[in-house]
This record gives C-alpha cells, structure tokens and sequence, in this order.
C-alpha cells in the first residue's frame, strides 16, 4: 500500500482482523481528505467474493447487483491516520433454472465489518470492553476512541452498543451455569451492595475462583428476601459446601434454611472492623478528653503539650490502629512517640493487637479460645466500656469467627469484597445504573470478557459468545 505526503513516499503494512478475514476483497488503498481529515483508506468489493460458493449455487451462476453503492466503515488505528474500509456492494440476485429472481444480503458474509453501524467489529467490541471493565463513563470512553484510535462515536451510540451487545449473551441463569461448567464451585462469597441514589440492597455472590456469578437487587435484607435467592441459584445447580459472610444475621439464618449443611466463616475484615469501630470511639472520646485538659489547664507549658498532643493524635489517628508489623520504619518511630507521651495509647494497641492475635497466631481452635479467654482478663482490668462491647461482640460470633480453625479447607479471608470494589467502580464509572436491567447488563458483559475469554480481537471476526453445552 502506498502513502504519500508532499515530499515523501512510504509503504506500509497494514494488518487488521478485517483484512485477515477479507484481504481478497481489497481492490487498494490510498490516503485521502476524508470529513476534513487525512485519512487512510482501504478499498474493498463486496462483488470480488465467490457468491455462488457461499450461496451453494452451481459454479457458472451468474450474480446481478442492484443499487451499486459505497460504505465507508471506521476500524481502530494506532497510525497517524484513521483507517477507514470503503465498501463497495449492492443488492444482489441471481435466477434459478427456473428463471424466477432471488435476493440475498451481504452483511452475514462479512464477518468483523459492521455496515450498519459503519464501524468494525473491533470497534464494537473495543468500546464496549473500555466501558464495561475500564470503570470508565461512557462520554470519556468515546474521548480516548477519538484521541487514542481516530474513531468518533456519540455516547449515545456506545449506550445503543452495550445494550445490542448484551442482548446476544446467556441471561443470568445461563452464564452462571458456563461459568460453573468451566471450573467447579464449592465456596460462596456472599455480600451485598447499596447503590447510588436508591436504599434497595444489590445481593452480590462470589466464588473462590474470584468470579462474580449472581447480582441482584433485593427489596430487603432480611431472611424472606435473601432464602429466595439462595433457593434460586441452588436450583442452578450451586451446592455450596462454604459460605463466607459478615455477621448479618438474616444471611445466617438463610443459609441454615436452604444449605443446611454448609460451614459458615465470617470475614476477618468484618470482625476486625466492627471490633476497631468500637475501639475507635473510645479513642475519639480519648482525644476529645485530652483537648478539654489542655483547655482547662492553667499552666501555659502544659496546656501547649496537650493541645499539641491532642493534634497529633488526629493527624496520626490511622497509624495507632495500624499493625506493628505493617508499620514502616517512620511510623513506627512515630507510634513509639506517641506512646510515650500517652501511655493510655499502648492499652488500646496492645488489646487491638490481642484480637489480631486470635485469627493470625492462633494454633487450632483450642490456641484461639484460650486466647479470647486471656483477652477477656485484659478487657476487665482495664475497665473500658468500649473493650467490653468488643469482647462482648467476640463472644456472641465467636463460633463462626474460628471456622477456619476447626475444618480443613476453610480459610479466613473473604473474597467478596473484591466484588463489591469491581461493582462500585463499574457503577461510580456510570454515575449509578438507573435500573436494575442496566446493572444485569453490564454484570453479564463484565462476566463474559473477564472469565469467558469475550476480547477485543476475535480470529473468526464474530461478536458471539460461546454458550452453555
């Protein structure tokens, strides 16, 4: 292919899907002043393909076109220029021995070359994948197609796009049977979602694998909304022998109705953040108290040490409730500071490292009831109510929290919040779903890219995807 410029003249080769798929359709290629924009573009002639062998025709059958005219069809680009396919076709016909006239269309001929739409397949797919797992609005995904690969497409289009496109995946059901056929399920990462601009929870489920399998909104979060659901993907075939939870305990109370068998492991985020939020507030009311000594005191000296003390408390609050061994050099110089000035700081990180102590050092179940036992001691000599509430929490989960401990194969961790991360940026990129068909949608094509191998660039040029056998 030759491009020319006003002083020189460059070959240049040019691979594309549409070109692998249809190279015997180029008739040439040149760049040219195209909508006020040099651009490249590829010639083609639909007339050029074999019609008698793709229509199963006898061999000399003649092929008439009708309304000869041109398409000009947008692919991706990373050369100066856009690409551009100029489509020559028409409507064709032929007779049978009959003598009787038969149309066909040519666009189930050409595979990755979107006539209607006047863009590639690759296009199509591109920006819908940027859409979908970029986290990105749909105004800024057409931007970076404009500014990255020389296509323009209206956000509205790419709207039309995603719902045209989704349309021709597994609905819900279907795509959580693929993705069970494709790798075994055993665990149930079970959590739930509040979107934007509605108080309706999002139930969210995920397997160990890290794959989002079912989303759907639920009026409430209680026991008669959430059994149905359970019951619904049991009767897809989920036999989940683990649930993994916080301590909600309407999710609880579900599991045990419809898989009774099931071992149940709270989260490790979920009972330390509940336990750090009850600390949390006696560390505030720790501040608050100290800030009002340094109001009421009479000696300037020692009213400055406390009002820079109570400063710094603020300023380094997220340090004192982070882990000895996840502070860095600096920080922990600067908790040990802290703590000589304010001994009551080592009792609040010496019980919060004591609750760690329980899900990280624990030996079996014994190693772990021995340690809330001493833990407990701690809480009672030093008589704070908010350690009390901790224990007290611990106490009433504790059964739920060890799991890990006590049957093999059971970890600690929960994978759900990661799924609750992926929606949240799927949504925050869209400023909210407005229904929840919208969110189904960009769920089933998150789905089929991430785990059914749906990519930018197909060798058989098609936008399907493979169904459930």
């Amino acid at each position: 292919m030759q491009a020319s410029s006003t002083s020189l003249s460059v070959r240049i080769d040019v691979g594309t899907e549409v070109l692998a798929n249809h190279h015997g359709l180029v008739t040439g290629a040149r760049v040219e002043a195209l909508d006020g924009r040099q651009t490249l573009v590829i010639q083609m002639d639909v007339r050029r393909l074999p019609w008698a062998q793709k229509l199963n025709l006898p061999p000399r059958t003649k092929i008439y076109w009708n309304d000869v005219h041109s398409v000009e069809v947008q692919d991706l680009s990373a050369l100066l220029w856009p690409i551009c396919y100029r489509v020559t076709l028409g409507d064709g016909w032929y007779r049978d021995e009959t003598g009787q006239r038969h149309y066909f269309g040519v666009d189930a001929h050409l595979p990755g070359l979107d006539l209607k739409r006047r863009v590639t397949a690759v296009v199509l797919r591109a920006a819908v994948l940027l859409a979908v797992v970029g986290g990105v609005g749909l105004r800024q995904v057409c931007w970076l197609l404009s500014t990255l690969f020389h296509v323009d497409i209206s956000k509205s289009t790419l709207d039309r796009w995603i719902e045209e496109v989704a349309s021709h995946l597994p609905q819900a059901e279907q795509m959580a049977k693929f993705l069970l056929q494709l790798k075994p399920v055993s665990e149930c990462h079970f959590d739930e979602l509040f979107p934007r601009g509605t108080d309706k929870p999002v139930l969210v489920v995920r397997d160990e694998h890290g794959r989002i399998l079912c989303v759907q909104e639920v009026e409430h979060r209680d026991t008669d909304h959430v059994v149905p659901f359970l019951r619904k993907l049991k009767s897809w075939g989920f036999d989940f022998r683990t649930f993994y939870i916080d301590h909600w305990a309407a999710y609880k109370e579900a599991i045990g109705i419809v898989f009774p068998k099931a071992q149940i492991q709270y989260d490790y985020f979920h009972i330390l953040h509940n336990v750090w939020r009850t600390v949390w507030k006696a560390f505030v009311a720790h501040r608050k108290d100290v800030k009002r000594r340094g109001d009421e005191v009479k000696t300037p000296w020692y009213a400055a040490k406390l009002e820079a003390l109570a400063k710094k408390l603020w300023e380094k609050r997220f340090l004192l409730f982070t882990a000895q061994e996840h502070l860095d050099e600096e920080g922990l110089s600067e908790v040990q500071e802290l703590v000589a000035q304010d001994s009551w700081l080592q009792t609040l990180r010496a019980f919060l490292g004591r609750v760690r102590g329980i899900f990280q050092d624990s030996k079996g179940e014994l190693g772990a009831r021995q340690r809330l036992g001493r833990l407990r001691v701690f809480a009672q000599e030093h008589s704070l109510d908010a350690f009390d509430k901790a224990i007290k929490f611990l106490d009433n989960n504790f059964e739920h929290m060890i799991t890990f401990l006590r049957i093999p194969g059971v970890r600690r961790n929960s994978v759900a919040e990661t799924g609750m991360r992926t929606l949240r940026r799927m949504e925050q990129g869209h400023d909210g779903f407005r229904t929840s068909a919208a969110r189904d949608r960009y769920v089933r094509l998150f789905q089929a890219i991430r785990y059914g191998g749906w990519s930018v660039y197909r060798r058989d040029g098609t936008l399907g995807f493979p169904a459930p056998q």
